[in-house]
């Protein structure tokens, strides 16, 4: 037995033998019966719908103008080109509500109607003019019918015209609003889905931002909490660009004690951070700096201003300035074009901060940057006086010296290791970037990580883990070498996704991958070689698990091209069935299953964001949580250990025990985002759990629990 370890750990550490990149052809297994039909990603899935591959900046007309008109919008887009706001970003001119004609504001065939009074020239005029200074445009509606009292527009009945129309008009951004579909008590999942599907079917390209600004505090009587604001993070990712996360920042006019109103939709914004994904964005609604009185002074101050504007920021939200930008001070404009603080909205991960601590009477919040070892922090008063706050770099997940640099005094702060202190004015702001090294618990075995990776384990000095490297093959190393082997994958070359790996007998490990085609692969390594790739069928939307019991008893779970999980079972002879899903909706990420004495487990995340479980005898069964990617189960010594990266990415685990699931607690090793999507898991000795995970430097680590 110890020979034939030794043989897989050599050839492994030495990329030797049998563990060359294997031959393209690949073994058919039985055919693929009952499998999954074709269809799209599941929901918000990076690369289904991206318009905007990061959060989209411009100015809107509601706050500002109130009923934009030709003269005043085409001042406001001069005054941005002027100004250097669009060379900055803001290149989006974006009318609200009152464009259309009063009363009547469609045709006797159905078609919007543009007041003549307000736009002489018309719509086409408008895009005209703006794509001429290098800007876009963009254009609003409602989800609902117009009623001639709740809202002065509405697309009901018309989405497809209306999304045509647009197009026509050579719009780039629509943004549809949710009042008279309050009025007419509709869905919002269901309308707004609708109309994407309007819109995408145009063949144009728009940024579409969704607006539910209902929520508790407007008192509707008998209204659902999931048609609300706060719940569009199960709905939007999946439909648009954007999706409001609260109701209206401010009041049309302006109105004193805005600032508790930032706090609340900064703080909104903030639940849900998990839902945000590349070219998808969580919209805490729009800035709105020193908006003057007519009587003289700010409804905010410029410190609340700028607060608001480095929050927006620090969470990846899209920037729209609300206010009339030729009312402000230069100095606030200038605050407006902080190349820094612009970058890290603007950073290509689209990671939203998150809230990682508290001092002094306000939050610490952590953005992770693109590069290895940066991180954008911001220290939030929100109290009534100055305050001394400090950000610890370990919570951050940073740790060795560290450089720190004010972003908006763009200054340099020096060198420190442990913690940085700053005083921090009243309702204001420190934005920080620091430049550490990454913090991930364990041993960093290498690599070149483009996926979460898989880990066996024979005993304490024999653990292998897999990952799909950069190149797109599936690799591998030994626990400890520090080499790793690349093995190819069974369709140009390649694997789609993380691996799932079983270890078995003396040295058996059998790997299970998604093909580029799609489909379910297995791969065996046994007697000191490689197997080649066998054909296991399926139409795959993310990587495959194996409740695995033994090389001829094991069943294979993905999720399917419906978005719910299917099973095979049989040990890969069986055919394709589906287990549904939670609430009969698509799941997030891949499924994780295990198998023990009790039979089948299987985890998911749900469109929810919280944890379900289906076994055997119970169906589906909510676990709870919110959590930011799909959850790891681990069989091992009589109990089940599930782990999930938290919305706020630190590591959470629950357990099984004694017939019951105990309640949900924080692995207080991972800070958070030390980790990037999930993890590896084989079981230990003494009920421990090896856990390999692909940190932020690309690298994969491995620990014990």
């Amino acid at each position: 037995m110890f020979l034939r370890r030794l043989t897989l750990a050599c050839a492994i550490a030495l990329g030797i033998g049998s563990l060359a990149v294997p031959p393209l052809g690949v073994a058919t297994g039985t055919a693929d019966a009952d499998q999954p039909s074709a269809g799209q990603p599941g929901p918000g899935q990076p690369g289904s719908g991206v318009v905007s591959p990061t959060p989209y900046m411009g100015w809107n007309s509601y706050f500002g103008l109130g009923r934009p008109t030709e003269q005043n919008v085409h001042a406001v887009a001069d005054f941005l080109v002027s100004s250097g706001l669009a060379k900055a970003g803001y290149d989006i001119v974006w009318l609200d509500g009152g464009w259309q004609a009063d009363n009547t504001p469609r045709d006797s065939k159905g078609n919007l109607v543009v007041d003549p009074a307000r736009w002489p020239h018309g719509m086409d005029n408008l895009t005209k003019y703006l794509h001429g200074l290098g800007l876009k445009a963009g254009i609003y509606t409602d989800a609902g019918a117009y009623d001639g009292k709740n809202c002065g527009l509405g697309s009901g009945g018309y989405y497809q015209r209306d999304a045509d129309q647009f197009a026509h008009w050579a719009f780039d951004a629509i943004k549809i609003d949710f009042l008279c579909g309050l009025a007419q008590k509709l869905d919002p999942a269901v309308v707004f889905k609708q109309f994407s599907d309007a819109v995408a079917n145009t063949g144009r390209k728009m940024i579409l931002n969704l607006c539910d600004p209902v929520t508790g505090a407007w008192g509707v009587p008998d209204w659902p909490s999931t048609r609300e604001a706060g719940y569009a993070y199960t709905w939007g990712p999946g439909a648009a660009t954007s999706w409001r996360t609260d109701t209206d920042v401010a009041f049309g006019n302006p109105t004193p004690g805005e600032w508790s109103d930032i706090l609340r939709n900064a703080d909104d914004n903030a639940a849900h951070p998990e839902a945000q994904t590349v070219g998808h964005y969580n919209d805490p609604d729009y800035l709105i700096p020193m908006r003057p009185y007519p009587t003289g002074g700010t409804e905010l101050t410029e410190e609340e201003s700028t607060t608001q504007f480095v929050m927006w920021a620090e969470m990846a939200s899209p920037l729209i300035i609300g206010s009339d930008p030729r009312t402000l001070p230069q100095s606030m404009l200038d605050t407006l074009k902080n190349p820094e603080i612009l970058a890290v909205d603007q950073d290509p991960l689209d990671i939203q901060g998150v809230r990682v601590e508290d001092s002094g009477g306000g939050n610490v919040y952590s953005k992770v940057l693109s590069g290895k070892g940066n991180r954008a922090v911001v220290l939030l008063n929100r109290s009534d006086a100055d305050s001394s706050m400090t950000v610890d770099f370990a919570k951050a997940g940073l740790t060795g010296n560290v450089k720190v640099r004010d972003l908006r005094a763009r200054a340099d702060e020096g060198t420190t290791t442990g913690s940085y202190t700053a005083t921090v004015p009243a309702h204001g702001t420190v934005m920080l970037k620091l430049q550490g090294t990454d913090l991930t618990p364990g041993n960093d075995l290498g690599g070149n990580a483009s996926d979460s990776p898989a880990l066996v384990r024979f005993d304490d000095t024999h653990a292998y883990t897999f990952v799909r490297d950069a190149s797109g093959q599936l690799a591998e190393s030994t626990v400890g070498s520090g080499k790793w082997a690349l093995l190819g994958g069974p369709t140009h070359n390649e694997i789609v996704g993380q691996p799932a790996a079983y270890a078995s007998g003396a040295d058996r490990v059998d790997v299970f991958v998604r093909g580029t085609d799609n489909a379910a692969y297995q791969r065996t390594f046994q007697n000191g070689h490689w197997g080649g790739w066998v054909r296991l069928g399926g139409n795959l939307t993310d990587s495959p698990t194996v409740a695995f019991t033994s090389p001829t008893q094991w069943t294979l779970v993905a999720r399917g091209a419906d978005g719910k999980v299917w099973q095979r079972d049989n040990g890969g002879y069986g055919t394709w069935t589906s287990l549904g899903s939670p609430s009969d909706k698509p799941i997030y990420g891949r499924p994780s299953a295990v198998a023990d004495a009790n039979g089948t487990h299987i985890v998911v995340r749900a469109f929810d964001d919280s944890a379900w479980l289906w076994e055997q005898n119970t169906g589906w069964t909510g676990l709870g949580g919110v959590i930011s990617t799909a959850p790891t189960l681990l069989a091992t010594s009589g109990r089940l250990y599930m782990f999930a990266r938290a919305s706020d990415y630190t590591l959470w685990q629950r357990n099984f025990t004694d017939g019951a699931w105990g309640g949900w607690f924080p692995r207080g090793e991972y800070a958070s985002n030390a980790i990037v999507g999930t993890l590896g898991v084989a079981a230990g000795g003494g009920g421990s759990a090896w856990v390999a995970s692909r940190g932020v430097d690309g690298h994969v680590h491995q620990t014990v629990l």
